[in-house]
């Protein structure tokens, strides 16, 4: 089987917010603790593949005892998916080998730009190291990355886009407004164990879904197991199982840091 986790389910700001006072913010439920969204695939032909590199890539990393990686997605360029990148030097330290960052050309511009010490290697390297990363392409549809087969969708995100995937019967679709209807379709004849999905607040957003929608392509996709991340903080815990169950959705659930799931 194949196997992810949960490195964090929170939207850019984390949860709690810093200074908010809000019940969520102050609650004691470690169910509402919430690092920047991140997952880590873990195939069954024992490949170790990254999803984003969130601001609080350092503590996930350690949270999990991960000690390897064989490659890296990146989802889009935007600062809670990205910024966390230099966390990944130890990689290259144990290896002496490039860590590869597979991620649409925009994205690789992008952080071309904004961490030029890494990716723009025309200076010697004076002092401390720097992460060992090369960018990869990827394009819309399947592509094989490690080895192992993905299935890539293009999703508008604010200003952008953002990636989708599913690997096998695992979905991963995160920081978008809507999801097109051949996405859609693409995800739902993939037949998934598990869909985890965006699920910013209860409220309509003008970049992210929100829990209505959410539900409602869920119920199209219809995946065996949903899992709602990229959470805020108007999203408590107990109240959302609550209002899930109450609407009669017995396989769909929050997202916990740290959870593990299993996957064919």
């Amino acid at each position: 089987m194949n196997k992810i986790s949960i490195l964090g389910s929170g939207t850019s700001t984390g949860v709690p917010i810093l200074g908010c006072k809000c019940r969520i913010c102050q609650s004691n439920d470690p169910r509402n603790k919430r690092l920047r969204a991140s997952v880590l695939i873990e195939t069954k032909n024992s490949k170790s593949i990254l999803v984003d590199t969130s601001p609080d890539l350092r503590a996930q990393l350690l949270n999990k005892n991960i000690s390897s990686l064989d490659g890296v997605i990146i989802t889009h360029d935007h600062a809670d998916h990205t910024h966390g990148i230099d966390d990944l030097r130890p990689f290259s330290f144990q290896t002496q080998t490039p860590l590869p960052i597979f991620t649409d050309s925009e994205t690789s511009l992008s952080l071309t730009t904004k961490f030029p010490y890494i990716f723009q290697r025309n200076k010697p390297i004076i002092g401390g190291g720097i992460p060992l990363l090369d960018l990869y392409p990827i394009n819309e549809g399947p592509q094989q990355i490690l080895d192992e087969t993905f299935h890539f969708y293009f999703l508008p995100h604010g200003h952008g886009k953002s990636l989708c995937f599913f690997h096998e019967k695992f979905g991963y679709i995160v920081d978008c407004r809507e999801i097109l209807p051949q996405v859609l379709k693409s995800f739902r004849e993939a037949k998934l164990d598990l869909l985890v999905i965006d699920c910013l607040r209860y409220q309509p957003h003008q970049t992210h879904l929100h829990l209505d929608l959410t539900l409602k392509y869920i119920e199209e996709i219809k995946p065996k197991k949903a899992i709602l991340t990229h959470m805020g903080h108007e999203i408590e815990y107990s109240d959302i199982i609550n209002q899930l169950s109450t609407l009669g959705y017995n396989s769909i659930f929050p997202a916990i840091d740290g959870q593990t799931f299993l996957y064919s």
